[in-house]
């Protein structure tokens, strides 16, 4: 994965966390002459209640690229989801890898969501002043273990709120935790919270990566507390965050249909790079 993705994962730490979250999760490795040169995952959708749809991901190193690898995999992948009662699969795909769509679009797959990139150098950003509007604290999670339920309570509502399709819903308390809150790559001193008194209104996430790159995850606001400036006041609390922790960039992906976020990236000084894209298509 970290040869062939373009950003790479995290850490070896997180993505064995992320294995165990999902009954029914299958991860393999495509082994060629003992060297591992493809790897893939598949798993039934987050959350609960039925879906049909699964989600699944293919990686494989630049070198063993048009060999046939990818559909070896996908076809095993298939094997495995038809036994969980899965009748299609959402894969993602980074515009960057330019074989990757060509590869899901001839197995008849189609594009059904787009996520633009977007980064911020750090180094030549100024260093924020977070001014919460009146009434509003921003505190850490660090600061604050106690307030994962109210966490919650936003998530239920931001992450249904986000424009664009997905095969995951919010789940209950403990998925939600164990998936947004508990990963290893997102750590209590980059966790922000807005509260307004003792209500938790909003929240944003960053996640260590490596190379000097963060990663925004959720930035959320409850319906009733949106379009006071709370999302702002957030974001630049990681800005300000990742800048002290020593980062030299930020990385976000923003849904293109999600309006007021990309405006807010965009007043901030955070400039495009490519797009990640979500297939959705049949079984082998």
């Amino acid at each position: 994965m970290n040869a062939a993705d373009v950003w790479g994962i995290p850490s070896f730490e997180d993505a064995r966390h992320l294995r165990g979250l999902h009954p029914g999760r299958l991860d393999g490795v495509y082994r060629i002459d003992g060297q591992a040169v493809g790897a893939a995952f598949v798993r039934p959708a987050g959350g609960h209640g039925a879906n049909a749809c699964g989600v699944a991901g293919l990686w494989v190193r630049p070198e063993h690229r048009r060999r046939g690898v990818a559909a070896a995999m996908h076809g095993a992948l298939s094997e495995h989801a038809r036994g969980l009662g899965l009748q299609t699969l959402e894969i993602e795909a980074h515009e960057r890898a330019g074989d990757a769509r060509g590869c899901l679009e001839r197995r008849g797959y189609e594009e059904v969501g787009r996520q633009l990139e977007l980064e911020l150098d750090l180094d030549a950003a100024p260093m924020p002043e977070v001014k919460p509007p009146d009434g509003i604290t921003v505190v850490t999670r660090a600061e604050r273990p106690d307030l994962l339920r109210g966490m919650y309570q936003v998530a239920r509502e931001a992450i249904p709120d986000i424009p664009g399709e997905a095969a995951d819903d919010v789940g209950s308390f403990e998925d939600w935790r164990a998936t947004d809150m508990d990963r290893p790559i997102h750590t209590h001193d980059l966790t922000f919270i807005a509260m307004q008194g003792a209500e938790v209104v909003g929240y944003a996430v960053l996640q260590r990566g490596r190379g000097g790159v963060a990663f925004h995850s959720l930035t959320g606001v409850r319906r009733a507390w949106r379009g006071r400036g709370i999302a702002s006041a957030l974001k630049r609390a990681q800005v300000a965050g990742a800048k002290r922790a020593g980062f030299r960039r930020l990385v976000t992906e923003n849904i293109v249909e999600n309006a007021p976020i990309r405006h807010l990236n965009a007043s901030m000084g955070y400039r495009p790079l490519a797009s990640m894209l979500l297939f959705r298509g049949p079984l082998l």
